[in-house]
């Protein structure tokens, strides 16, 4: 897609859970209480790679068929989970996870980052899919920063990467797809946004798990390992 400097980008995009929040923390607690409170041979590691695989399966079902709350996908996925490693977990262990989502934090360089971007004339979106009343709780992280958008899947009705929940956000803003620089880590929000036609910039922040790329598979405009990445780019589109 072809920009003007000077204009492009008018916003950044971004999703919020392992771009600017370190939501995975959530996941790895969960994961140890789990196996410690039903005494398994299994590792936290070991049941937080099956858990996530099956997660990203049922939300991608979801995303194609209807909406699902984030938690009832994060429960289905933990008891086929426990199935597969012979664990007797209960649906009401996935409040391991849930009870600690007002203790996710901000990324280091979130805070300073969005900040910057904002001084530099560009509008910062925040959209999750997750349930309201959770992205409510990271957002309240911030000590001086306000985000120009803030919005849920559940607010939407989609989750990503259905089309029509980027197009939701897009409506409420009044921006169009070239406006925006879409900034994810999972590959499969960034190919949603990129399906609609967005620049996006994927982040890969160490010691995070990666997407394992299939043939086929369409590659980020960029690549960023923090989100002083992002300001680069919007200083070389804008002023470059």
């Amino acid at each position: 897609m072809s920009v003007l400097k000077g204009r492009w980008p008018r916003a950044v995009f971004y999703d919020s859970k392992g771009t600017l929040f370190d939501w995975p923390w959530t996941w790895k607690q969960a994961a140890q209480k789990i196996v410690k409170k039903y005494d398994s041979t299994v590792t936290g590691d070991q049941f937080l790679e099956t858990w996530a695989k099956f997660f990203e399966g049922f939300h991608r079902r979801a995303a194609a068929v209807r909406y699902t709350p984030l938690s009832d996908l994060i429960r289905e996925a933990m008891l086929m989970a426990s199935k597969v490693h012979r664990i007797d977990a209960k649906p009401d262990d996935v409040n391991f996870m849930l009870d600690v989502q007002d203790q996710v934090q901000l990324y280091p360089e979130t805070e300073a980052a969005l900040q910057e971007q904002q001084d530099l004339g560009v509008k910062v979106l925040i959209y999750s899919d997750v349930e309201k009343e959770y992205l409510d709780m990271y957002v309240s992280k911030f000590k001086r920063f306000k985000a120009d958008f803030v919005g849920t899947t559940d607010q939407a009705g989609f989750h990503k990467p259905h089309p029509k929940t980027y197009s939701w956000v897009l409506g409420k803003t009044g921006l169009d797809v070239r406006d925006v620089l879409y900034c994810a880590g999972p590959t499969f929000d960034c190919m949603g946004a990129m399906a609609m036609n967005m620049v996006c910039a994927q982040i890969r922040r160490s010691g995070m798990t990666r997407d394992t790329f299939l043939p086929g598979d369409v590659l980020a405009d960029y690549e960023i390992d923090d989100l002083h990445g992002v300001t680069e780019i919007i200083k070389r589109n804008r002023f470059g």
